[in-house]
């Protein structure tokens, strides 16, 4: 599974004269020029727009210059703004679209500078290539090209953050990456928090008339959820991480242990907070899954003694404490059994009630896909045409296509046929099996330098421990990856930047295995 290929570009002796071939093009003179346009560019603005304007562009300017000097910042940079930056879109294109064109640009410029341009293969990217072939295979299929073309570039996106964050990232600055993907998710759990509890939002989102369901910048609550869902296991993870070593660690990294478990704690507690004002049925599974998965990995006996605990007093005791449970909150739940019943189909045809009418929607919906399905059964009707051929296959009652089918495994069975849906599968359990594997990896070369470095202490030295951020990062990634398949039994995540969101967390994990590899101990 550690399998892994370098290809690099040389790019030297590229113009007539200079030795340093392209590299030229971005030397000094020409950084130079850059900077005297760029300041007599500022003055102007400062000059003619107003003071907000003004303020605005100071720090864009700023954060130009900024990532131009460090272009590895435009990673946790992209990671903050992603849930803000993806609702800004002009067309097709999002600012996150361009924060991540601009990341590739600066890879490309940083290798001519160094006349190397270099990708390490591997494992995930031979993953993602193997569902990007998929897809191509159905493509002739679809009838509507854009919508092909569209979603075939998202995984290609994913494929490229995947390749560059583990070849221009330093430990240090996979650090920087989780700590903005984990601000991101704070920033968006108290906007939707703000919501909640000031009624921010169109009325069909308002609940138990004093809330208001939360969906932050991705304008519905489920998406808003799955976000948040797709960052909380890495900050409890995190969280127990340095909860349970300040019982371990000596004495001199105490102040750090609990400045880190007050911010990992702080940012699951509010991330988990904007995740229950969502009010999102799939979210809340996906997070007890994936939050549960990093329980078993990460919690300790201590913590896994008191989850089991929990879990028999609440098998014991539950039937005694539901009317002390607020009712709306056990209606929203009572139901969920409806989705995976024998009779599902016969609910379809059930009268549509305020109460009942978010699962026939979504039943209808995956029974469109089912009929979609047989329509081409091994290659589908194309990436992204679920939309486009839903009127020839729905319900009576249901014709609003809703762009996907409320599950993502009928989606992509629907669309890439039966090629796509094991491409898909093979794709993410490869991703749990490279990430278990690569966590027993790491595990085992941190105890073997800890070994050596203790063999070099006087035995009068305080004890050594294995540093373990790097595998409690990886277990909060299968996390991750575990809330994405359990949500997607009942929604589509791949919108609004969340499936770059995902990416992210990927490329960090793989950045963390070949950053620490024997031979790459300068990037450390």
């Amino acid at each position: 599974m550690s399998w892994s290929r370098t290809v690099r570009l040389p790019l030297s002796g590229g113009l007539p004269g200079h030795p340093n071939g392209l590299s030229y093009l971005f030397g000094r003179e020409v950084r130079t020029a850059v900077a005297v346009v760029g300041l007599a560019g500022l003055a102007w603005l400062l000059a003619e727009l107003p003071l907000l304007w003004s303020a605005a562009a100071v720090a864009a300017g700023g954060g130009i210059l900024l990532v131009l000097r460090f272009p590895q910042l435009i990673w946790p940079g992209l990671a903050v703004a992603l849930p803000f930056a993806s609702a800004l879109k002009r067309g097709p294109l999002s600012l996150a679209d361009l924060m991540l064109g601009a990341a590739v640009l600066l890879w490309f410029a940083e290798g001519v500078r160094k006349d190397r341009l270099r990708l390490n293969s591997g494992v995930l990217p031979i993953l993602f290539t193997v569902y990007l072939l998929a897809l191509l295979l159905s493509f002739p299929n679809a009838i509507d090209l854009q919508e092909a073309t569209e979603s075939v570039i998202k995984w290609l996106q994913m494929l490229v953050i995947v390749l560059l964050i583990q070849e221009v990232l330093s430990l240090r600055q996979v650090r920087w990456l989780v700590w903005g993907l984990l601000a991101g998710g704070v920033l968006q759990a108290m906007l939707g928090i703000y919501q909640f509890v000031f009624r921010i939002g169109p009325p069909n989102f308002l609940l138990l008339d004093r809330f208001m369901r939360a969906a932050g910048t991705f304008g519905q609550p489920n998406p808003f959820a799955g976000y948040l869902g797709l960052t909380l296991p890495v900050a409890v993870s995190l969280f127990l991480l340095t909860c349970t070593s300040i019982l371990r660690r000596p004495e001199g990294s105490l102040l750090q242990l609990l400045t880190g478990t007050v911010a990992y704690g702080g940012a699951a507690a509010i991330i988990g907070a904007g995740l229950l004002a969502s009010w999102s049925r799939g979210g809340w599974l996906g997070a007890a899954a994936g939050v549960g998965v990093v329980l078993y990995y990460q919690g300790g006996p201590i913590v896994k003694g008191a989850a089991l605990a929990g879990a028999g007093a609440v098998m014991l005791f539950g039937p005694l404490t539901y009317r002390y449970i607020p009712r709306s909150l056990t209606d929203r739940i009572a139901d969920l059994p409806t989705y995976f019943g024998s009779g599902m189909w016969e609910v379809v045809q059930q009268q549509v009630t305020d109460s009942n009418f978010s699962i026939i929607e979504r039943l209808a919906h995956w029974i469109a896909a089912l009929r979609m399905w047989e329509m081409s059964p091994w290659l589908g009707v194309g990436p992204g045409n679920y939309a486009a051929v839903y009127p020839q296959v729905r319900l009576a009652r249901w014709e609003d296509p809703l762009g996907h089918a409320h599950n993502t495994y009928l989606n992509v069975l629907a669309e890439n046929g039966l090629i796509g849906i094991c491409a898909f599968l093979v794709l993410w359990t490869g991703v749990v099996i490279w990430l278990l594997c690569m966590r027993r990896q790491i595990l085992r070369r941190e105890w073997e330098t800890v070994d050596r470095e203790r063999d070099l202490l006087p035995s009068s030295a305080a004890p050594l421990h294995a540093p373990t951020w790097n595998a409690a990062l990886l277990i909060g990634v299968l996390g991750v990856v575990v809330h994405l398949s359990v949500h997607h039994l009942f929604d589509n995540l791949f919108v609004q930047g969340i499936y770059l969101h995902v990416a992210l967390w990927l490329g960090a994990a793989a950045a963390l295995f070949r950053v620490g590899r024997p031979g790459n101990a300068a990037a450390l």
